[in-house]
């Protein structure tokens, strides 16, 4: 299978690329007059009509010389012309022009520019001249005349031989309007086989005149359009003739059989009638083009549509197109007259007319109001541009190629304005034209136009970036210190559990300084559940610190003096030197801590505690210490999850509650003034631990207390050294953190890990998928607020961090608060994947069949604020995959449009790109062996052809929806083994069987080539 869709000729925006491959002699080179000679796979016909260039008596003079324009010839085609090439008149120019009047105007655009070519002579490559003074007779009366043009007489050849028949080009037939329109009318509708004589022209430079780009009788709008205009400023020379034309060209031939040559012709004549009604009456003639006809009345400007040009659909669709007036087009009013034709009338404007180059800005501002508008302006020219008295950029041809607008339109009007506006190109350098070019491929030939169109992309989108990190605690509590408890059975998963800890605790009020508290007691542990290793505990300590995350391990040295000295500060007595108590509950190494920490207060927890936070902004560390400071309090415990949200107060008798020793706030300086305190040794152990020895002294004084209460918000569960095992791997913790807990867990201290803890599960029509790692916080906000930002919240998020740890991700549930209860945070302990993490959503998370799934990394954010409209009105109509454009800044100007018929055999198709929806149901159609390598392993690279592939096999109504970009898309450059894994996992999965579809695939809309 192909890893790129296959090289195909298609319609796309190039360049001419027009190159000058043999020059003239200088003495022919300053010849005021230029045959002009286009060609394409012509090179016998070419041979005969340069012959008779050659003879001319002009270029015998030195006052004529020929320019040969090739447009895509085979290469052999100088070969096969041969000679007659070598000619010292002629210039070899060649071009991708694409048709021959964009070939002929190429010869125009290019003798425009040469200083002293004052007159350029048609000769088609099938045609001759029919006299060696055919030109000359043209040139002299032209400039006798001082006309911008002469017309001349042909003779015919049909089917190789010559006609006696002669074209005649008659002043009396020509120059009379109406004698004009009767002759086109003869051989427009009347079937005259004698046509306007169009091929034999001689026209001025610098005219400004161009072919209209129409299959046929382009020459015929051309002429026509100088006899209407200039019919003073004509000459017409009867002899001697001028020309030999054939009329078995092949274009002319196939125009014929297609139906073009007949449609246009009878246009023609329509055309031609109605500008000669607007002459007899009066009308101040604006212009006219091939779509209607527009003048003045008085201080507006009216356009009348001709019959074929404008339907009541097309009015409809611009009059929603253009109601709002900020837009830089021109107000209109639209009628229709009784015949049935369209009108509109617009002020009268005093515009100015464009000449080579715009400014940058308005080129800038007049695309943003566009795209910001919806609209595609398409025939994107210097004609149809003007500066209004104020400088701004407006477009005025108001008709068809106004349009919704779609991103290869936005593109295409865009590199056609920069190459106009800009770059000064001429108006048909840069048009759609036959070619093998990739678009992207030929659009990064403008100078400049990569780095133009991401500017301006960017521009349109771009997100506040205010926020660059992640939330920071505004206040420190200065006189608090955080301790940890941890002894060497901790240490599997010892450092995501203090990060959790931390992190969870350090937001909206900091501790003055956080200290690990490591138990050195190798065992035998009370309770114990894990085999120790306090080698690993200290590493991961260190780990800990140099992340930033700590300040401070505290390690209990061993000796017995200082055992002893701790115990009578604490107890009275030296009498106990064991560190842990006579139930083998560590007592020494906890109230060591104690006598290290500097503050007055100490918030103390055993690290394996689950933190729980409904919202992080609750400043619970405020609530405490305000309890704390009641007279006689010695602790505050930390509050349990509430079956209720109500706060509660702190209350306490004295000796009630003992000092929380799994999670509590301590008033050290008050404790410290108790001491010592009773604490009976047996067998040279202390009996009792240090808090419930605190709390038989409170009994006992009657005055001191241990308080718990508070506020719901903030809480934590501790789980029994049996159910840790259960915790290693499953989304307890996570649900914790976020504030989540099952009824049964509601009142509890200690875990209940038998109650249905599950993350929240999702059903709404629209659910976006977010996956990520390590995601910057500026990214994960600019994404969150893309989706805060769209004008339907019908829509649910899950969003899965795929174990980047909690101090990078310990700020997400307050990033989810906006989306209430429509959201899911999934933080994963380990790394499972992207397709693992699909699953998990997908198909355990989400529960409606129907569902609509929609792909968004963290890193990337929806470009439109109605993404979630147009889904829902997608899905409505049956669709169950639904692809939106993408954006990437590293690859501005490639577009990603899908192909879903048989995407397998083209690379994929475009099929994985985003933005990408699909139904749950859809999803879990896809036969898990399309999802996993030859390995049995889930795809770890490219697993979005690795989904998206066998979806859209498998879709039975797929679309792609295309208003404009909708998805932000960017990432790092890939290293080049990564890129190798890719290309090797890509060749499998394109490997795998095509899977057959239920139903038909409805065509998606397709690729927009209309673009002039």
């Amino acid at each position: 299978m192909p890893l790129r869709a296959p090289i195909r000729t298609s319609q796309i925006l190039t360049l001419r690329k027009l190159q000058c491959l043999n020059a003239a002699s200088n003495e022919f080179r300053a010849a005021p007059v230029v045959i002009a000679v286009s060609h394409q796979n012509q090179p016998e016909l070419l041979k005969r009509a340069l012959k008779s260039a050659v003879e001319q008596t002009l270029v015998d003079e030195r006052k004529a010389q020929i320019a040969v324009l090739d447009d895509q010839s085979e290469e052999n085609w100088r070969d096969i012309t041969g000679a007659i090439l070598d000619h010292p008149a002629i210039t070899i120019l060649t071009a991708r022009c694409g048709s021959p009047a964009r070939s002929r105007n190429q010869i125009l655009d290019w003798a425009e520019k040469q200083p002293q070519i004052k007159w350029v002579a048609r000769l088609d490559a099938d045609d001759e001249f029919a006299a060696t003074n055919s030109l000359e007779a043209l040139y002299r009366q032209a400039e006798t005349q001082n006309s911008i043009a002469a017309i001349g007489s042909n003779k015919l050849r049909i089917n190789g031989s010559l006609s006696s028949n002669i074209n005649h080009a008659s002043p009396k037939e020509l120059l009379n309007t109406e004698a004009l329109v009767q002759l086109v009318q003869s051989f427009c509708i009347e079937g005259q086989k004698r046509e306007l004589p169009s091929c034999n022209l001689l026209l001025r430079a610098d005219a400004g005149l161009r072919y209209p780009n129409i299959r046929s009788a382009e020459d015929h709008w051309l002429v026509m359009r100088l006899l209407f205009d200039f019919p003073d400023r004509v000459s017409v020379v009867s002899e001697p003739t001028y020309a030999i034309y054939s009329l078995t060209g092949n274009d002319t031939q196939f125009n014929r059989d297609t139906g073009y040559w007949a449609d246009s012709r009878k246009k023609l004549a329509f055309v031609a009638q109605k500008l000669l009604e607007l002459k007899n009456n009066d009308q101040e003639l604006v212009g006219y083009g091939l779509e209607g006809a527009v003048w003045l009345e008085g201080d507006t400007v009216r356009k009348q549509f001709y019959p074929w040009s404008m339907t009541v659909t097309e009015v409809t669709m611009l009059k929603e197109l253009l109601k709002n007036e900020a837009t830089p087009i021109p107000p209109v009013q639209w009628s229709q007259a009784r015949e049935g034709f369209w009108h509109y009338v617009t002020p009268k404007v005093a515009y100015s007319t464009i000449r080579k180059h715009i400014p940058f800005d308005q080129v800038v501002h007049f695309l943003q109001a566009l795209y910001k508008a919806g609209i595609a302006t398409l025939n994107i020219k210097r004609d149809n541009l003007r500066l209004t008295p104020e400088g701004n950029l407006h477009y005025i041809d108001i008709g068809k190629d106004i349009q919704p607008l779609t991103t290869s339109y936005f593109l295409d009007m865009c590199a056609r304005l920069y190459g106009i506006g800009i770059l000064g190109y001429d108006d048909e350098e840069l048009v759609r034209r036959s070619s093998t070019l990739r678009p992207e491929e030929a659009l990064s030939e403008i100078p400049g136009f990569t780095n133009f169109y991401r500017d301006l992309i960017s521009g349109l989108h771009g997100q506040d970036s205010a926020v660059t990190t992640a939330p920071v605690a505004e206040n420190e509590a200065a006189d608090v210190t955080l301790l940890i408890k941890c002894c060497a059975q901790d240490a599997d998963g010892l450092y995501e559990q203090v990060a959790h800890i931390v992190t969870q605790l350090s937001f909206p009020t900091t501790f003055a300084e956080t200290i690990l508290l490591v138990d050195g007691y190798a065992g035998p542990f009370l309770r114990q559940y894990a085999e120790p290793d306090l080698q690993s505990v200290l590493d991961q300590a260190a780990r800990l610190k140099a992340d930033g995350l700590i300040h401070e391990i505290l390690t209990p040295p061993k000796g017995t003096e200082s055992i002893q000295a701790i115990y009578e500060q604490w107890f009275g007595t030296s009498e106990a030197s064991d560190t842990h108590t006579i139930n083998n509950a560590p007592l020494y190494p906890q109230v060591w801590a104690f006598s290290k920490i500097q503050t007055r207060y100490v918030l103390q927890c055993d690290c394996d505690v689950l933190v729980g936070r409904k919202r992080m902004g609750h400043d619970y560390l405020t609530d405490m210490l305000d309890a704390i400071s009641v007279d006689g309090a010695l602790s505050v415990g930390f509050n349990i999850p509430k079956a209720t949200n109500d706060a509660l107060a702190y209350q306490g008798k004295a000796g009630e509650f003992p000092p929380e020793v799994r999670f509590g706030l301590l008033d050290l300086h008050r404790i410290r003034g108790c001491l010592p305190i009773n604490n009976p040794v047996h067998d040279g152990r202390h009996q009792l631990t240090w808090h419930r020895a605190l709390q038989q002294f409170q009994k006992e004084s009657g005055r001191h207390t241990s308080l718990r209460g508070g506020n719901p918000e903030s809480f934590y569960i501790h789980p029994r050294n049996e159910d840790k095992a259960s915790l290693k791997y499953s989304a307890i913790r996570d649900l914790v953190a976020q504030g989540i807990f099952p009824a049964k867990q509601a009142e509890q201290f200690d875990l209940v890990p038998n109650a249905a803890w599950r993350y929240p599960q999702r059903h709404e029509p629209v659910i976006f998928l977010l996956k990520g790692r390590f995601t910057s916080a500026i990214k994960l906000r600019r994404c969150l607020k893309s989706l805060e930002q769209q004008s339907d919240h019908s829509f649910g998020v899950i969003l899965i961090d795929d174990a980047s740890g909690y101090a990078h991700s310990w700020h997400y549930p307050e990033q989810m608060r906006p989306f209430k209860n429509r959201y899911t945070l999934v933080r994963n302990i380990k790394r499972e994947g992207h397709i693992a993490n699909m699953q998990k959503a997908v198909s355990q998370i989400c529960t409606d069949p129907s569902s609509m799934i929609v792909i968004l990394d963290q890193d990337d954010y929806l470009m439109q604020d109605t993404v979630v409209e147009q889904l829902l009105h997608a899905r409505a109509k049956g669709h169950d995959l639904i692809q939106m454009p993408m954006f990437r800044p590293n690859k501005p100007l490639k577009l990603y449009q899908p192909d879903y018929n048989s995407p397998r055999q083209k690379g994929g198709g475009n099929t994985w790109a985003h933005m990408r929806g699909f139904t749950k149901d859809l999803f879990d159609r896809i036969p898990i062996q399309h999802l996993k390598t030859a390995d049995d392993d889930w795809y770890r690279q490219v697993t979005d052809y690795a989904t998206m592939l066998p979806m859209a096999e498998l879709a039975r109504s797929p679309v792609y929806l295309d208003a404009g970009y909708a998805y932000w898309h960017e990432r790092d450059d890939y290293s080049a083994t990564h890129k190798e894994q890719e290309v090797a996992a890509l060749k499998e999965i394109l490997a795998k069987p095509a899977l057959e579809k239920e139903g038909t695939v409805e065509p998606s809309p397709a690729c927009d080539e209309s673009s002039p």
